[in-house]
């Protein structure tokens, strides 16, 4: 039961087909069914015929066998996972799946796996997040920022990575979910992985009466990190070092420089003894023990994170009797008779205790989400997955919150819980399956001492000015850069605005009509430069891309007739730019995002902005800019700044000048 459970497929009796699974919401009185489980591939269920295994804590943990996937498994993850990946781009069975296909096969047979493509890879990762049935916040799935570290073949190239990534997500307090994915697994023998089960933890030390000073459930791994050679302050709040092993070596440890870690003091809105107990909690959950399972490629190291839900840190770190355990120190600053449960002294601390995390990070300006918005937002999530997909996996005993969780609408909705691929999977702690190559456990043998790598040694990948942050992330993160033209000055524009970007990001600019517009969905900075022609028309060369975006919007808003939209011209862009003027003026802030609906759309993980050209000496003035930037953001897309105009009649190259670097 705790190996990795075999992939199942669902049967299809084509006579007597599989029936969907009625589901109930209590409180609403309506039903929804199921159907999605039937038609995917998944991991067999733990539960058993005679009993329901379902609230087991650790299930599908993937175990460590020093050995490759076999080839005919891989190759039946990739089939799947391929099917998927094309369906969800609109060319299934196309000419291109066929022949990525074909490559595939050729590559496992040759060498036993394979090679994601990047679009491949994100698409993977968000899918993932998407299958996790024990998340609560699903539906920011399709918000994720994924970080390639494919390419990195040593733990100080990790350590560089995750520092990136630490930056990248805590964004002064304004969370960004993220992904950093590094090599694959091959023969199990030579795995890259991060030992923290989370980036970010607070180390424990076991005194010898038994007493423990940090957190407890930390105790274990900050014994492995002492052996490594690492001496903490012996606080209750020790951030751990990272440990990270590469391509299956004996792990290394680092130390987090402390100005990446940013800390919430915590403090009560009416009781000031709270502050006087010096509490804090770190601001960004980045879970790192997992493996990102994805067309048979097993990614041991590929730590993630969101924003905290509130009972996460309030109820379960610092209440838990297993964690810091303060519900009765609570309860005894407030004066509360703790003698008889009867008094629900428990229930009155643990409210409270969650009421200062909320009140804390919110005057700090951290993200965080209480469990009613997050309950609210899952329910929003299933009807859009029922719609979408027909069907939404979900554990019911992680869904609901763990305190108040009647008067939440998750517990009274009806669930069925399976999992999909591609999956994020629990894998055994590295520390009690690595095979040592200098001795057991990492205790010193004579041999040549570990090294710990101290903060100038390390000073390139910690040294965060803003030159070495960007060339860091310069390998990472896209800057996609569309022009359309009929003079040729959308081109110039774009270019020069290529050249700026490319300062700090992987920049690249095409023509519009040389875009493939199944990649748009995955883009994460989109800049458009785009000219109006005569009476408010595209330019030629722009005309696809309109029509491209007006099919996305139609399909979106099911909006399309029989499958086939009207073509567009001159009076339509002018009546979508009237019909858009309502449209919200959407912020980088995803804290005003988690509960906005109309944010999640296909292009709901784009960040974009738009350079308008046109002349005023002609009537609808850069209508097709203003067209292209109102249709971004009605299919999700965040505006980075409002819609930036040049004029050809007047001060044309001085409004470029000013918008480019403000929108950099």
């Amino acid at each position: 039961r705790r190996g990795m459970a075999k992939p199942q497929v669902a049967e299809v009796d084509v006579n007597h087909p599989k029936k969907p699974l009625r589901l109930r919401n209590l409180t609403a009185r309506t039903e929804s069914f199921d159907a999605l489980h039937h038609s995917q591939v998944y991991q067999a269920s733990v539960c058993t015929k005679e009993a329901c295994l379902g609230s087991v804590l650790m299930q599908h943990i993937a175990k460590t066998t020093f050995t490759a996937r076999p080839k005919d498994e891989v190759l039946f993850h990739a089939k799947d996972f391929l099917e998927q990946y094309f369906a969800s781009i609109k060319r299934a069975n196309s000419q291109a799946h066929a022949a990525r296909w074909g490559q595939v096969q050729e590559e496992i047979q040759a060498t036993g796996t394979y090679q994601l493509t990047e679009t491949e890879l994100v698409y993977g990762a968000k899918l993932a997040w998407r299958n996790s049935a024990r998340c609560i916040g699903r539906i920011q799935w399709s918000k994720l920022q994924v970080f390639d570290c494919r390419g990195v073949t040593t733990t100080s190239g990790m350590f560089e990575a995750i520092c990136n990534h630490i930056k990248y997500s805590t964004n002064k307090g304004n969370i960004r979910s993220a992904i950093t994915v590094f090599p694959q697994r091959t023969d199990g023998k030579h795995d890259y992985k991060v030992w923290n089960q989370q980036l970010l933890a607070y180390a424990g030390y076991k005194n010898a009466d038994g007493t423990i000073i940090g957190d407890p459930i930390n105790v274990e791994f900050t014994e492995v990190c002492a052996k490594l050679g690492w001496k903490g302050k012996g606080s209750k709040w020790d951030i751990l070092p990272l440990v990270l092993s590469a391509n299956g070596h004996d792990p290394d440890y680092f130390d987090i420089p402390p100005e990446l870690v940013m800390e919430v003091p915590l403090v009560h809105p009416e009781y000031d003894w709270f502050a006087e107990l010096e509490l804090r909690w770190y601001a960004v959950p980045a879970v790192s023990g997992m493996m990102f399972d994805c067309g048979g490629l097993q990614f041991t190291a590929a730590p993630f994170n969101g924003w905290y839900m509130s009972t996460e840190i309030g109820a379960r770190d610092l209440c838990d009797v297993t964690r810091y355990n303060l519900l009765e120190t609570f309860a005894n600053k407030m004066g509360l008779d703790t003698r008889t449960p009867v008094t629900l002294w428990k229930d009155k601390a643990l409210i409270e205790a969650n009421l200062a995390v909320l009140h804390s990070f919110q005057i700090n300006n951290v993200t965080i989400v209480d469990h009613h918005t997050a309950a609210e937002s899952f329910m929003k999530h299933y009807e859009n997955e029922q719609r979408l997909r027909q069907g939404c996996p979900a554990d019911w005993a992680w869904i609901v919150p763990p305190i108040s969780g009647s008067i939440t609408p998750v517990f009274h909705q009806e669930m069925a819980h399976y999992n999909l691929f591609p999956t994020y999977s629990y894998q055994d702690p590295a520390w009690k399956v690595h095979a040592w190559k200098k001795g057991k456990d990492g205790v010193k043998t004579g041999k040549k001492p570990r090294r710990k790598f101290h903060f100038k040694q390390i000073a390139r990948a910690v040294k965060f000015t803003s030159k070495l942050f960007g060339s860091a992330l310069s390998r990472r993160i896209k800057a996609t850069i569309l022009y359309a033209t009929e003079t040729g000055k959308s081109e110039q524009f774009a270019k020069k605005l290529s050249e700026i970007f490319s300062h700090a990001f992987h920049s690249q600019y095409c023509c519009m009509e040389d875009y493939d517009m199944s990649s748009i969905e995955h883009e994460a900075l989109l800049l458009v430069v785009a000219s109006t022609f005569g009476n408010g028309d595209p330019p030629e060369n722009g005309q696809s891309f309109a029509q491209s975006l007006y099919t996305l919007k139609m399909e979106h808003t099911g909006g399309m007739a029989n499958g086939h939209s009207s073509p567009l011209n001159s009076a339509s862009f002018i009546k979508a730019n009237s019909q858009s003027d309502h449209l919200l003026e959407r912020t980088g802030s995803m804290r005003e995002s988690v509960t906005d609906n109309d944010s999640f759309g296909p292009l709901s993980n784009v960040r974009f902005a738009v350079f308008a050209l046109g002349s005023s000496a002609y009537p609808n003035f850069c209508a097709y800019g203003a067209y292209v930037d109102n249709l971004l953001g009605e299919l999700g897309g965040e505006k980075l700044m409002k819609l930036t105009t040049g004029d050809e009649m007047c001060g044309q190259q001085q409004a470029f000048v000013k918008w480019a670097p403000e929108v950099f």
